[in-house]
């Protein structure tokens, strides 16, 4: 069982494609589990919010409450960590909207920047402490740095949407639709979505290991992976099967070459931010490994839930989102690779403390 999941995790990259391609060609069940709501009191229970709950409860299931008190004695990385990937969204927008003001398309223009602000905006992935681990970073201060961010995220993610709509469009936020603008979510539906989908699922699993205990805790990762591994190729089927099946409907190669340069742009720009953090910082080599998937790294599976719940209509919000998904574990795996050596030399790493 072990050797099957490394085998899938390995080629983690090719399933996501497969994944893309499938929704592509078979859009309409992935289109038929999105439109599965179950009734919360006022509210409703998406199947891709239900997803994204239950990966985030196993990365807080994952948090030793040791580790994060030694991040917390000294927390003045984990601020710069969390502050980076809080702010970069401030200094790269405006560049975006730049970038695109010749554009032919005003609609269109509105949907990538909105994509793009949507992941942007964020909380830190849980994926940062995989990649980081994988690296040798420092995990537990990446661990803190997902958590933080993610308490901020009912701040955050409406402070990105109404910059968005300070941006796009001549009438600002309400150019979107009559229905749907980007003010209306980030009033309500956007700080609700983070609160409930991303912030308390997070902080149930910190909870629920307390009380299991570390010996029990410690029988559960293959299950954890597995469930992980399913709900990641999930919902990159269903938020993709939306879009992806209106860009093959009506083919529009303009907006799909657009979403990925501009999307491969913005995603190589946070990590090169971040190494450059680390640097100035003078940080040690597992610390500059965390605070550059910290910065690097964003939820997009929650951008992709969100977008596809609010804009399933609009291809041109949810493709730079697909293809900021898939292009950053890319540029994460060509980040995380260990420096080359000079023979005789090992890679082993000193024991932190």
């Amino acid at each position: 069982m072990t050797n099957v999941m490394m085998a899938i995790q390995r080629g983690l990259l090719g399933l996501m494609l497969g994944c893309y391609v499938l929704a592509g060609v078979f859009p309409a069940p992935g289109e038929a589990l999105r439109a599965l709501k179950l009734p919360v009191g006022a509210a409703e229970l998406t199947l891709p919010m239900a997803l994204l709950a239950v990966m985030l409860f196993n990365a807080g299931l994952g948090v030793r409450i040791a580790d994060l008190r030694v991040v917390l004695s000294q927390p003045w990385r984990l601020t710069l960590g969390i502050a980076a990937n809080a702010l970069l969204p401030l200094l790269l927008l405006p560049c975006v909207a730049l970038a695109l003001r010749g554009w032919h398309d005003p609609a269109e223009t509105e949907g990538l920047v909105i994509g793009l602000i949507l992941v942007l905006a964020m909380p830190i992935a849980g994926g940062a402490v995989s990649w980081g681990q994988n690296a040798g970073g420092n995990v537990p201060l990446v661990v803190a740095m997902v958590i933080g961010s993610t308490l901020l995220s009912p701040l955050t993610v409406p402070l990105g949407m109404r910059l968005a709509g300070q941006l796009v469009g001549p009438y600002g936020a309400g150019a979107l639709d009559d229905t749907t603008t980007v003010d209306t979510i980030a009033r309500t539906g956007a700080g609700l979505f983070a609160l409930v989908s991303v912030v308390l699922p997070c902080l149930v699993g910190i909870a629920v290991r307390t009380v299991l205990g570390e010996e029990r805790v410690r029988r559960t990762p293959p299950t954890v992976k597995a469930v992980n591994l399913v709900n990641i190729l999930s919902l990159c089927y269903i938020n993709a099967a939306g879009a992806l099946g209106q860009a093959l409907a009506h083919p529009d190669p303009d907006l799909l070459a657009a979403a990925v340069a501009l999307s491969g742009a913005v995603c190589c720009l946070t990590f090169v931010c971040g190494r450059w953090l680390s640097r100035w910082t003078r940080c040690d080599r597992p610390d500059g490994i965390s605070l550059t998937f910290a910065t690097g790294m964003n939820n997009s599976s929650a951008a992709a839930v969100l977008a596809a719940g609010s804009f399933s209509h609009r291809a041109a919000v949810l493709l730079p989102i697909l293809a900021y998904s898939l292009l950053q574990k890319v540029v994460a795996g060509t980040a995380g690779r260990p420096p080359r050596l000079p023979p005789g030399v090992t890679g082993v790493a000193p024991v932190r403390e």
